[in-house]
């Protein structure tokens, strides 16, 4: 087995080593795209600033769509923390370094178009002056919602549906998808 394809298999077999709760393989045409995700998103957010991450700045669906053709598949990485826990946001900081890592990890070992995307709103977009420019260009990633990614549909194609469950008690999760060629 390829070096690249040893790492893969390693995150999907051992995510917790990774930081992650769970990574699952995904084929790219079983990632959901929709105009309206995206319009909720730019919309409905309350995070909405203008940034470069943000609608209308971000990636449209249809260009989406065609930065999805140019992948064959992707790991959909998550984790989660318990329900209730201090310092949400702090936890997505963390996801967001993971995911970055694991990135940066797939491009070393031979996965030179690996990008990943993050759910939830961007942490280092500024939120108080969106004409500022970014003071972290190669961590920013827009959301898949940003982008037009249907994360439902998505995750119900892959198994995951259940995680999307909304009572109080249930676990507070995070997804990120990591395409990889």
């Amino acid at each position: 087995m390829e070096v690249r394809e040893h790492y893969i298999a390693q995150v999907m077999r051992n995510p917790q080593e990774h930081g992650l709760t769970e990574a699952k393989f995904v084929h790219t045409p079983h990632v959901i795209t929709a105009h309206s995700t995206r319009l909720r998103c730019q919309y409905l957010c309350h995070a909405e600033s203008g940034s470069p991450t943000c609608p209308p700045n971000s990636p449209t669906q249809l260009d989406t769509m065609k930065i999805l053709e140019e992948y064959r598949f992707g790991l959909m990485l998550r984790r989660e923390i318990a329900a209730g826990t201090e310092g949400e946001m702090g936890a997505w900081a963390d996801f967001h370094e993971t995911m970055l890592r694991v990135e940066g990890e797939s491009f070393r070992r031979g996965y030179t178009k690996a990008f990943a995307l993050g759910v939830g709103n961007c942490i280092y977009q500024q939120l108080s002056d969106a004409s500022r420019p970014c003071a972290f260009p190669g961590k920013a990633r827009p959301t898949l919602e940003a982008i037009g990614v249907n994360l439902t549909e998505t995750l119900d194609i892959i198994g995951w549906d259940a995680y999307l469950a909304r009572k109080a008690e249930d676990p507070f999760q995070m997804f990120a998808l990591l395409l990889l060629e």
